[in-house]
């Protein structure tokens, strides 16, 4: 539709909200994830009740696009807006039940969702006891530890481009890294890869806002064997976890898991060594590389 030459589409968008908020929903498979079943259901019951998104945040003292958020999985309700839903859908603790095992699933998507949440953090504390963190890697290293098959430059792009949150002119976050000594003795066949690696790790480590500390493989067993973990500090004040696995990464949002967690990443530092001898146990790593004709 045009008027005097312009075209005024736009109009329709502002002035006709029931055009936006009957759209056609985005499907939804439940069988992906619990988290996906959380918006399912609540898609589901609010439709079985013949409500719009617009309805039921009046009726629960939020927006429509908060609703719209929580069943297109772009956010995700947290435990005390799940009771909100239990009481007004009068269904027990079943989107308690639903929050509940979604905070506790494996995501094999993990990491779309955790760059989301990686970018808004002022604080990042990772523990790693096989690998050189995402955020610390080379290019030479992310490719050499990608499965054959699996190679993807895409992929490869947005892993480094995640490094950009680390030389940003704003908001920098402060990273705090602890690394088995084991990350740091793995090689390669091509020597290179590793050497690169480990100087790569003694130049950012000189930046204010990194710190970089290795647990040595003569301390015998500590708690960050257990696996990887990572936690976030928001600039919301919002805190989020991760841990890996297998087959997928389970982001922790609850509370409770998180002050665990953050309890867990203490201890193991308090088994590392000082930032600067942690330099100089990478510097004789490296020296050891150089004079290994296998290296």
């Amino acid at each position: 539709m045009t008027y005097r030459g312009y075209t005024i589409t736009w109009y329709f968008a502002i002035y006709q909200p029931w055009r936006i908020a009957n759209a056609p929903s985005v499907p939804i498979d439940p069988r992906q994830s619990m988290r996906a079943q959380l918006a399912y259901t609540l898609r589901l019951m609010r439709e079985a009740r013949n409500m719009s998104q617009n309805d039921l945040a009046k009726e629960l003292y939020t927006t429509r696009e908060s609703i719209a958020a929580y069943e297109g999985r772009r956010n995700h309700p947290d435990e005390d807006f799940c009771m909100k839903l239990d009481k007004f859908f009068d269904t027990g603790e079943m989107f308690q039940g639903l929050w509940y095992h979604a905070q506790r699933e494996h995501l094999n998507e993990w990491f779309e969702v955790y760059i989301s949440h990686e970018n808004e953090s002022t604080e990042i504390r990772t523990f790693q006891p096989l690998y050189i963190p995402g955020l610390l890697q080379t290019e030479g290293y992310m490719r050499a530890t990608t499965p054959p098959g699996r190679m993807d430059e895409d992929f490869i792009a947005q892993r480094l481009s995640r490094r950009d949150i680390l030389t940003r002119d704003r908001n920098l976050p402060h990273l705090f890294v602890v690394l088995d000594h084991a990350a740091i003795l793995r090689r390669w066949p091509d020597g290179n890869v590793m050497r690169e690696q480990l100087q790569y790790l003694l130049d950012v480590g000189a930046m204010p806002h990194i710190h970089i500390q290795a647990v040595q493989i003569t301390d015998g067993w500590h708690a960050g064997l257990d696996g990887a973990m990572v936690l976030l500090n928001k600039a919301d004040q919002g805190r989020v976890g991760y841990v890996e696995a297998q087959f997928g990464g389970r982001l922790i949002e609850d509370p409770g898991e998180i002050v665990r967690l953050a309890l867990r990443f203490d201890e193991i530092r308090c088994h590392a060594l000082p930032e600067e001898a942690t330099r100089g146990l990478i510097r004789k790593t490296m020296e050891m590389m150089r004079d290994d004709s296998l290296a």
